[in-house]
């Protein structure tokens, strides 16, 4: 018998000792270890405590402190674009042709008039009648072509007659006009925003602090398929004529009315090493605590605040850089 308990006896010690050197697990309540473990667990996941930073009186007169408010802020979109020439080269080419296809018309016209009075009585053979009507039609569709293309870049009827008969292209402004062309790259995913008459501002490379404004005159029905750009022309006012064609430029297009919005100046926003832009916040002008930003347009010193901050909260909006360096510095001995 004592043989036979034996092992049952060691068990019992090992499960002793194994308890000994683990208290906080009970084999009789398995379900006590179960939330000791998952207490550890909460403990491991809880979030760090927010960073603050306490200022002395002195320290304070280092930053300005401002609730955030609204402003209005543009709805605009950019584009790249060049100072072109006062004549459209596309409307410059649709008018050469339709002078082109008119004289031939006029020419076929005379040849199939000329061919119907002679007839088979003078000789024209039926083959001859028919390559005169067949040359006319051609030219007659040609012609229809040419004038519709003038059409679609803003001629009208009457102008379209008058060159035809005249053989001659509109004629263009002599002399320096206090006005000039401007061509601009537009994205296609921009392009049905924006329309005929829609004020632009246009910022020479040559002249960066000037601003020249103007309006969208043509937005091209066609979108390069290597870019996918979709080409807009548009006239702006250059009454001393310092524009000059080729002249690289940016081009803002205002495609909506200013909406108000929750906005900081720039200098509330601090950019943090990893690029994220934050913005310190107190609620009694002695503690101040750090926030991460969503930024949107930037427009006349001023952010436009996404997300992150309420209106009328206060806000740092001098001296943030130096509550962050006081934040990263290290502590002292």
């Amino acid at each position: 018998m004592i043989s036979h308990a034996s092992p049952i006896l060691k068990l019992a010690c090992l499960a002793v000792a194994m308890a000994a050197l683990a208290p906080g697990i009970s084999g009789c309540s398995p379900g006590h270890g179960a939330d000791a473990v998952a207490a550890g667990s909460t403990e491991a996941v809880r979030p760090p405590p927010t960073p603050q930073v306490e200022l002395s009186p002195a320290q304070l007169g280092a930053i300005r402190v401002e609730p955030a408010g609204s402003r209005p802020f543009a709805i605009e979109k950019e584009a790249v674009g060049s100072i072109s020439f006062d004549e459209d080269l596309a409307l410059v080419q649709a008018e050469s042709t339709l002078i082109a296809a008119a004289a031939t018309f006029d020419l076929t016209r005379k040849e199939l008039a000329r061919v119907q009075s002679l007839g088979e009585n003078n000789g024209i053979a039926p083959k001859e009648l028919e390559q005169a009507v067949s040359d006319y039609q051609t030219a007659a569709a040609a012609l229809k072509a040419a004038r519709d293309a003038v059409r679609a870049l803003g001629r009208t009827d009457e102008q379209i007659d008058r060159m035809q008969a005249s053989g001659k292209l509109t004629p263009s402004p002599t002399g320096h006009r206090p006005v000039t062309w401007v061509l601009a790259s537009l994205n296609e995913s921009d392009s049905p925003l924006v329309r005929v008459g829609q004020s632009v501002h246009v910022r020479p490379l040559a002249f960066p602090e000037r601003v020249f404004p103007g309006q969208v005159a043509k937005v091209y029905a066609t979108v390069d398929p290597n870019t996918h750009h979709v080409p807009i022309r548009a006239q702006v006012r250059d009454p001393q004529g310092l524009l000059r064609p080729g002249m690289l430029a940016s081009v803002t297009i205002r495609i909506g009315t200013p909406a108000d919005s929750l906005a900081i100046p720039t200098s509330a926003a601090v950019r943090e090493g990893d690029g994220t832009m934050t913005a310190w916040v107190t609620t009694d002008r002695r503690r101040f605590t750090p926030k991460p930003l969503e930024l949107g347009l930037q427009a006349d010193g001023y952010y436009q605040v996404l997300g992150g901050l309420e209106k009328g909260e206060l806000v740092v909006t001098e001296g943030g850089v130096f509550l962050s360096n006081l934040l990263e510095a290290p502590p002292a001995d």
